[in-house]
This record gives structure tokens, sequence and C-alpha cells, in this order.
């Protein structure tokens, strides 16, 4: 037994000597400017903001699908075979006038419910890309 517990203790005192020790940290360093009692320092840095995301919900409700776009109200969505395609034609528009007063990096998300319709997500995709929203991407179901 005696064995046993040198070797363990031997261990013990390997960790305990081998690991770092956690320290406060007193100073947490960053790239903003100081800000002084005058207003903000002078220093520029090359430090971006990070991007904006903007999601796209999008709801099935009696047969049809309905798209939230940038936390506005529901609009209703067109089938791709219907002859009067007019929801859809404003939900293309509402994009496009979206994209005028954001900024060219903003982050598309969309965000299709369990029981929307492929077909329909692929619809919304496009009309992400004719509105030239360069990053789109897919969030998974809930």
């Amino acid at each position: 037994m005696t064995p046993m517990v040198d070797l363990v203790m031997c261990i013990l005192i390997f960790y305990m000597l081998s690991s770092t020790f956690m320290m406060p940290e007193l100073f947490l360093t960053n790239n903003m400017p100081a800000i002084n009692k005058v207003g903000l320092g002078d220093e520029k840095t090359d430090t971006k903001m990070p991007e904006v995301r903007m999601s796209i919900k999008m709801v099935r409700k009696d047969n049809v699908t309905w798209v939230s776009a940038f936390e506005s109200k529901l609009m209703k969505m067109n089938k791709i075979d219907d002859e009067d395609q007019s929801y859809n034609q404003a939900i293309l528009a509402e994009f496009e006038g979206r994209r005028q007063g954001i900024s060219p990096t903003v982050q598309i998300i969309l965000k299709p419910e369990r029981f929307v319709p492929y077909q329909d997500v692929i619809t919304i995709y496009d009309f992400c890309a004719r509105a030239d929203y360069k990053q789109v991407a897919f969030a998974a179901p809930d």
C-alpha cells in the first residue's frame, strides 16, 4: 500500500507544480481609445465593429407561408405556381427598401419553422440575392 500512496502523491505534486495558478485579472486590455476628461482620446485603431445580424422569420399557418422580415409585420407569400404574384413582389420590394438603409455587410439569418416548404425558403433566399444582400445564412428550424 505504501508504494501506491507514494505514486499518487508524486502524481498529485506533479500536477500541482505543472498547472498555472489563476490570478485575478486586474487590468483588462482592449483596443478602444481611452476616455479622458476632455472626451475620447486621439488614438486610432483598426478594430471593426461586429457585424449586424437581422433575421427573416417564416411561419406556416393554414397552408400559407407568412414572412416577417426584419421584425416587421407578417406578410403573406404566394405559392410558386400562383398566377398573381403580388404578395411576393411586395416582399421583394420590402427587402430592397430595407437594403438601401443598412450596411452592406449585414448578416441575414433565414429562420423557417419546421413545416415551411423548402420551395418557400428558396424563394426568400432568392429575394435576398436579388436585393443584393451578401451574407445570407440558414438557421435550423425550431
